[in-house]
């Protein structure tokens, strides 16, 4: 019986970052390319709660999604994460806190993109269909932010956003997005996963093939990456 042994994975990946900020564009890409199974603490919370996790795209930053905004609800989701890890390897994990609190070999990885960057990709990812104003989203993703770093200091006293040493590979998206477009946010979305996708197929394979690609991407993206400890 041949087990393929040579296809199993030992390790994790984490993607992180503030509100619209891409990790889950990209944890999907990933899952979808390595075969990885997509575990989203969004999705957690929401099954937890009894809610659909089939929402729009703008539920987040909404009044009713504060209303889940709470320190238990927080705590269950982590504890769920952390019992999943415990299964298997070979999982991409679209949270906030996962970097930090990990027990498994991981891959972390922190998406820094600034406040503007991140209302033109809500713009574009709610695709006009939004209930909210252009001029709105930055008041409602700030006031995310900050109720996401106020209760994880509060719960295990990590500073999101702030306190990165966690992480393996730290990128600066901000201005990989112009305008807000579909053309633009595709161009956006390119550029960073080609940064991404070598880095976690040489994580994930250690191969040479995706070592030569993490590198090259590296040498095309000197300024954007802010910290690299793969090589």
């Amino acid at each position: 019986m041949n087990n393929h042994d040579d296809l199993k994975y030992h390790g994790n990946i984490c993607i992180s970052g503030l509100t619209a900020s891409g990790k889950t564009t990209h944890a999907h890409l990933l899952a979808g390319e390595f075969g990885l199974t997509y575990v989203s603490g969004s999705q957690i919370q929401l099954n937890f709660m009894g809610v659909s996790p089939i929402q729009t795209k703008d539920f987040w930053i909404t009044v009713e999604a504060k209303k889940l905004w709470d320190e238990k609800q927080f705590a269950q989701i982590d504890a769920e994460l952390l019992r999943l890890e415990e299964i298997n390897a070979g999982y991409i994990f679209d949270t906030s806190t996962m970097p930090w609190r990990h027990k498994k070999p991981s891959l972390c990885i922190w998406l820094e993109s600034n406040l503007d960057s991140r209302v033109l990709k809500s713009i574009v990812s709610h695709r006009g269909r939004s209930q909210f104003e252009d001029e709105e989203y930055h008041e409602k993703i700030k006031d995310k932010d900050n109720s996401t770093i106020k209760l994880y200091k509060n719960l295990y006293n990590i500073d999101i956003g702030t306190d990165l040493s966690c992480f393996d590979l730290i990128l600066d998206i901000s201005t990989f997005i112009k305008e807000p477009t579909l053309f633009s946010s595709l161009k956006s979305i390119e550029r960073a996963h080609k940064i991404i996708r070598a880095a976690s197929g040489f994580y994930l394979t250690n191969s040479p093939k995706f070592k030569s690609d993490f590198l090259q991407a590296l040498d095309e993206n000197k300024k954007f990456v802010l910290h690299n400890s793969l090589i």
